[in-house]
């Protein structure tokens, strides 16, 4: 059985939320869809160093994930304004992989 597409959002001000609620976020997310330990951190770093330079500009920061079968893309926007998006290839759901 396929898991079903999802989308969430989250909407962060401040610096202290962009750096840890972000991260936590992400990486909760790509492990439910069955990223590898080692590709979760990839991930986080790259999207902290995307992200952070603008988190003490006041401006919010919207975070979405779009999950597919077979992919997650995350978009993320300043102001309204999306600074950077990244689609990651994401295991289907198969014996081992941690899904039903």
């Amino acid at each position: 059985m396929s898991t079903p597409d999802f989308l969430f959002s989250m909407r962060l001000t401040g610096r202290e939320q962009v750096g840890s609620i972000l991260a936590d976020v992400t990486a909760h997310v790509f492990e439910h869809v069955g990223c590898a330990p080692d590709a979760v951190a990839e991930l986080v770093r790259d999207l902290r160093a995307a992200v952070m330079p603008d988190a003490d500009r006041g401006e919010h920061v919207d975070v979405q994930f779009r999950a597919r079968v077979g992919s997650c893309e995350v978009i993320v926007s300043v102001a309204d304004h999306e600074i950077w998006r990244t689609v990651r290839r994401v295991p289907g759901d198969s014996p081992g992989s941690g899904r039903p």
